[in-house]
């Protein structure tokens, strides 16, 4: 992955430019955003950026407020900076409305350098910085063009800068001194640091959240600050930490995430949540460099949507289909029911949590077969399967074997996990039903020996199989549960009549 934002190459640079647009960044010394249009200028800009990383509260500023704020506050900074300055001994803002002015002024100071330059030479920050980026008050989010440009050039805006900060208002450093950095154990012959003293670390939910993934992903130096702004370590101290909580195989948290196959980096999000249902969907854009609209009303459809788009991307990585329904017995929630039920016994996952447990699957085998891609079309997904039978094959068990073949099919995948025995091929039971192919026994996935091509040993004509994604609008949703429902009472009714005249 390269560490600059802009493409590699001239052929790119149109394509680019249109995913980029306009980018504000906040200048750390004066407090004024300033704005962008040029790649040129964009690049160095990045060059001397830390760009903000955390989770969204209450009273965030946005672009406008932002903007009202400073003509009102910034005329008379260094009346803030003197509680700045003092990070372990004051308190977060008392003033639930300032709460968004205050994290943004802190990170100015941060990357300044000036709120402890003793945390910054014994850590190693940056100090030829000049603005920071945040995703409250650098985005016009009601320009829906800019916000939806935003989205889709996030992931290169976190690669391409200078340095990430992620802020853990919800982590705490143990009170030894005045400062941050003396809650750090440090090797007393190479005075360097070994392993920060953290309380929550681990359990700050800036790990379970959908968008920083890839703010997590995307950085090669980033730094991590716990409520008060006092420096926790870099991700390279942190490293093992990190990994143990994320559940991220150490080559890609170190930013080669292009070896990954798609189920593993669906793992990875497997066990985050967002706040917006689409944007479980949308936080992936940038992981798998998708560029496409986005839409706030298609709900569960979004991570649909994205899946089509990744095959029609990758079309050879098969691993997307390794996914399992979860069911749990205690789980009867109505969105829960609509995620299982979704996708009508597609080839496509209904949610992200499908794919727990995928997260050491490979596509690279000696056992890799080559056959026709598939294809998305016409919310369909199809694939060519070999034609198992002779031209002239019109005896009674070829007969019978092709009517088996009309109704079943075990579609093996070019995926295989890792450390089982020779059966280590992920395979998809397969069944015609209705007129229409579907998926059945979605709840786990079987092992064979190894795929077969599109082509049969019989000659070189393939049969399409096509499976309908069909995916429920919100309207159908209440008509179905409510006929379910329906159904569930008339068999309670039923049973209990039933008792009676046997009582």
């Amino acid at each position: 992955m390269s560490n600059s934002p802009l493409p590699s190459s001239r052929s790119e640079y149109h394509r680019y430019q249109s995913i980029v647009g306009t980018m504000r960044f906040l200048d750390i010394k004066s407090y004024e955003i300033k704005q962008f249009t040029r790649i040129s200028k964009i690049e160095e800009a990045l060059g001397q950026c830390a760009i903000i990383s955390h989770r969204w509260g209450e009273f965030e500023l946005s672009f406008q407020k932002y903007e009202k704020q400073m003509k009102e506050q910034v005329k008379e900074p260094n009346s803030y900076r003197d509680q700045f300055e003092r990070p372990g001994k004051t308190s977060p803002a008392s003033e639930a409305e300032s709460e968004g002015f205050l994290k943004t002024a802190r990170a100015c100071l941060k990357a300044c350098g000036e709120s402890d330059r003793s945390e910054a030479d014994l850590f190693g920050l940056p100090k030829d910085l000049k603005y920071i980026w945040m995703d409250t008050c650098c985005i016009d989010k009601q320009d829906s063009q800019e916000f939806q440009e935003a989205i889709n050039s996030m992931f290169r805006w976190y690669s391409g800068a200078k340095v990430c900060y992620a802020y853990l208002p919800d982590v705490s450093m143990e009170e030894e001194g005045e400062h941050g950095y003396q809650a750090c154990e440090i090797d007393k012959v190479t005075e360097k640091i070994i392993q920060p003293r953290i309380g929550s670390f681990e359990s700050s939910d800036w790990f379970t959240r959908g968008w920083t993934l890839q703010e997590l992903l995307a950085p090669t130096e980033m730094y991590f600050f716990d409520r008060y702004w006092r420096c926790l370590g870099s991700k390279k101290t942190l490293f093992t930490r990190i990994q143990e909580t994320t559940n991220i195989d150490a080559q890609y948290l170190d930013g080669d995430i292009s070896k990954a196959c798609v189920a593993t980096k669906m793992s990875w999000l497997a066990r985050r949540e967002t706040s917006v249902i689409e944007d479980m969907a949308y936080c992936m854009f940038g992981i798998f460099e998708i560029n496409t609209y986005i839409r706030y009303s298609e709900k569960e459809v979004a991570f649909v949507r994205l899946q089509e788009e990744i095959i029609r991307q990758k079309p050879s990585d098969e691993s997307i289909f390794a996914w399992k329904l979860r069911r749990k017995p205690s789980d009867e929630s109505i969105s829960a029911w609509k995620r299982r039920e979704i996708v009508y016994g597609g080839l496509l996952a209904p949610w992200p949590s499908c794919f727990l447990g995928s997260e050491n699957l490979t596509i690279d085998s000696w056992k890799s077969m080559r056959r026709k891609p598939y294809t998305v079309a016409n919310g369909s997904i199809e694939f060519q399967a070999p034609n198992k039978l002779p031209e002239n094959g019109n005896a009674q068990e070829w007969m019978a074997i092709a009517a088996a073949m009309r109704i079943h099919y075990t579609l093996k995948l070019n995926c295989w996990m890792p450390g089982r025995s020779t059966f280590n091929t992920i395979s998809i039971p397969l069944r015609k039903k209705n007129g229409d192919w579907r998926r059945v026994n979605c709840d786990d996935w079987k092992y064979s020996w190894r795929p077969r091509s599109s082509r049969s040993i019989f000659g070189k004509k393939t049969r399409p199989i096509e499976i309908p994604q069909r995916v429920r609008g919100e309207r159908d949703w209440g008509y179905a549960l409510a006929k379910e429902q329906q159904e569930a009472k008339k068999t309670i009714l039923e049973n209990a009549v039933e008792q009676e005249s046997h009582d």
